[in-house]
């Protein structure tokens, strides 16, 4: 792969266009161009040819670019590196960068890289690249990211899909790229200890946005009986379980995470005896339980509005589950909804919450709004990166 010469093209925008760009948001969309782009990496210039931002195009999705600088000077191996250890230096700051814990150290826009996710499980990263133009500069990025890496104690590096690559012309990738693994990698997360299977979970092995939530979920459990919905491989699970909880229950339609939640429940030396395991759709079986049985829920589902246009079925989707999570939890329960979809905004995530609860005829007190933790930063010019939502309920 030869690496792209600088300077980039210039890609005009529209006259008139160049408002957002100039507040440094880093997304163009393809309305605002003068003519579509037909290159990968480019100078975004407004319509006198003043260079206002560098960056990568995405000549076929109407995200057109994604700006990494705002001035005129290329994406080379000083810039990634400068990017690199800047995101790194701000997870040591936060003492998140811990070599058996789990991490995100770089989250896309959040941290100046639009369209690079990178996690860390233990001695192991995983990578997600989802723009062409970060493709053609994998020469530049990659071997500092190794560097890096291998400085800090990484011995595996695994490479996973990203959501969109494919509308990038990009194949899908699953791959291992450097070292081994034997396995699934096990992470410390508070007195938990989870596994991750970074070659077959989900998004890049497992939700790393969730684990102060999950560390509150076991901070409540004591004494409880706990429901655990789109529990995927039981983080929230196995949390309750140590904090005491007599019954936890994990629902979810997959039958491999639920053989996964299974074995890490017993790894964590708990009771197999104390965990339900609950196979299917949660729509369906969330209206079979007992109403009221639950002292602590947690409705943590998947993104129904992964574009603009799906959000009204969305919303109805989101209240409608929320509606079977307020109807399980017992009076002076506590109930935990979430929504990690982008496009649903703050406010019509809490409508739904609050639509949701008076169809189930129950009242509530917000004891917090919550969100991503503070290693999925968002930058305040792109308050789009803001895309965890959630609400800690207490139930009467």
């Amino acid at each position: 792969m030869n690496t792209p010469r600088w300077p980039y093209p210039l890609l005009r925008l529209k006259p008139g266009k160049e408002a957002l760009i100039s507040k440094r948001h880093p997304w163009v969309y393809s309305g605002a161009l003068a003519k579509p782009a037909d290159v990968h990496l480019v100078r975004l210039a407004d319509d006198s040819g003043q260079v206002m931002g560098v960056g990568t195009a995405s000549p076929a999705n109407p995200l057109a670019a994604r700006v990494f600088r705002f001035e005129d000077a290329p994406l080379d191996e000083a810039f990634f590196r400068a990017r690199f250890e800047s995101a790194l230096a701000l997870r040591k700051q936060l003492g998140l960068w811990l070599p058996e814990g789990g991490c995100r150290w770089i989250f896309g826009e959040g941290d100046g890289l639009p369209g690079l996710v990178v996690d860390r499980y233990a001695q192991a990263l995983v990578l997600q690249v989802g723009t062409a133009g970060l493709e053609a500069l994998r020469e530049v990025w990659w071997p500092i990211l190794f560097e890096i890496g291998k400085r800090e104690g990484i011995t595996a590096f695994v490479e996973r899909s990203q959501s969109g690559r494919r509308e990038e012309g990009l194949d899908p990738v699953n791959r291992l790229l450097k070292g081994s693994l034997g396995g699934p990698v096990t992470i410390h997360e508070g007195a938990a200890r989870l596994s991750v299977d970074l070659l077959r979970g989900q998004k890049t092995g497992f939700f790393l946005d969730q684990r102060a939530h999950r560390m509150q979920v076991g901070a409540h459990a004591e004494g409880c009986r706990v429901l655990n919905t789109f529990g995927y491989t039981g983080g929230f699970s196995i949390h309750a379980g140590l904090g005491g909880a007599v019954e936890v229950a994990t629902l979810d339609i997959s039958a491999q995470a639920l053989d996964h939640a299974e074995r890490d429940w017993a790894a964590n030396g708990l009771d197999p005896a104390m965990h339900l395991r609950m196979e299917g759709d949660a729509f369906e079986l969330m209206r079979q339980l007992e109403p009221m049985g639950w002292d602590r829920v947690i409705v943590d589902p998947p993104a129904f509005a992964k574009q603009r246009k799906d959000v009204d079925k969305a919303f109805k989707a989101y209240k409608d589950v929320f509606r079977l999570g307020a109807r399980a939890t017992a009076p002076g329960g506590m109930l935990w909804c979430f929504s990690c979809s982008q496009h649903l905004d703050r406010m019509r995530f809490q409508e739904a919450v609050w639509t949701a609860l008076l169809e189930a005829g129950r009242e509530a007190r917000v004891l917090a709004h919550l969100g991503q933790p503070s290693d999925h930063p968002y930058a305040l010019n792109h308050p789009e990166g803001f895309y965890l939502k959630g609400l800690w309920l207490s139930l009467s």
